[in-house]
């Protein structure tokens, strides 16, 4: 469509950091007008009998940044949240951001598809700690459509940096931690990469893990002897039916409550019901058939 060139056009002008117009000449009081643009900055000049001005370095820095601004609302405003495709060239876009420096653009553009890695590996090519760990906090949640694994891409990256990162490491296990995303074993092969980080660093970390670990063996360890009591008292039951009688005596019927008459089916569990009651193949006791269920799923 139209729109679409017309919005891939103006990206690359507000991006471009050597803007070239053709020559635009005036007859103005007998003087020219030049546009150009060298190494980012904009430069007007205006070429008369009595001499030329110029605009000062500052002036054409924030003329640089402001386009830089209108690009990143252009790349906004042109995607917005009820359209799956954005009124411009995405992968050109990128291209653009790459081609000029311009990583807020790239982060949007990178965010917007969700493609976290990349987002993330911007941080790190830029060494900037602190906003490589915001960004994760930011794009974490699931729910939200984010990604809790980047917390070990962040470990990986801390790990390897060879440079003291005691506070980074820290903050990033709590994450880590909380959201059960690796096992302490890899934490530790991972960390011990990076020379310049010490045992104090994890120390809390694996004596949380290891007093955890050691709840789940109580847990299972006592879960287990409750299994083998209800299994030896189950053979006893069983030992019991096939060498001693029953007798049945319920009154009532366990389904309708009222006076048990025959015909009647007894079950082994002593439960009792009128014939009619239950259905013609019930071979199983309908008050007890659910709990043996749930035992043998």
């Amino acid at each position: 469509p139209a729109q679409v060139e017309i919005n891939n056009t103006l990206l690359e002008l507000y991006l471009s950091n050597d803007l070239n117009f053709p020559l635009i000449s005036q007859a103005s009081n007998g003087g020219d007008f030049n546009l150009r643009a060298r190494s980012g900055a904009v430069v007007i000049s205006k070429t008369q009998s009595n001499g030329k001005s110029n605009m000062d370095h500052k002036g054409l820095n924030k003329d640089y940044l402001d386009r830089c601004e209108k690009g990143l609302q252009l790349l906004k405003s042109a995607w917005p949240s009820d359209l799956e495709h954005p009124l411009y060239d995405v992968d050109l876009a990128i291209i653009l951001c790459e081609m000029n420096a311009f990583i807020e653009g790239l982060l949007y553009l990178y965010e917007k598809m969700k493609l976290y890695k990349e987002v993330i590996a911007c941080y790190m090519q830029a060494h900037d700690h602190e906003g490589l760990i915001a960004c994760c906090k930011r794009l974490r949640d699931s729910g939200k459509g984010g990604d809790p694994s980047l917390w070990a891409d962040l470990l990986k990256y801390f790990g390897e940096l060879g440079e003291d990162c005691s506070k980074e490491v820290k903050e990033i296990l709590t994450y880590i931690e909380r959201d059960d995303i690796l096992p302490p074993i890899i934490v530790l092969q991972t960390l011990s990469r990076n020379p310049c980080l010490t045992l104090s660093v994890i120390k809390d970390y694996i004596a949380r893990k290891l007093e955890q670990e050691s709840k789940l063996i109580e847990e299972d360890r006592c879960a287990i002897e409750k299994y083998q009591e209800d299994t030896s008292a189950m053979r006893k039951e069983i030992q019991d039916l096939r060498t001693n009688a029953r007798i049945f005596q319920l009154s009532k019927c366990t389904a309708c409550t009222f006076t048990l008459d025959l015909p009647a089916v007894h079950f082994m569990c002593m439960h009792s019901f009128h014939q009619r009651c239950l259905s013609e193949n019930e071979k199983e006791c309908p008050e007890c058939a659910p709990e043996y269920r749930s035992v043998m799923e």
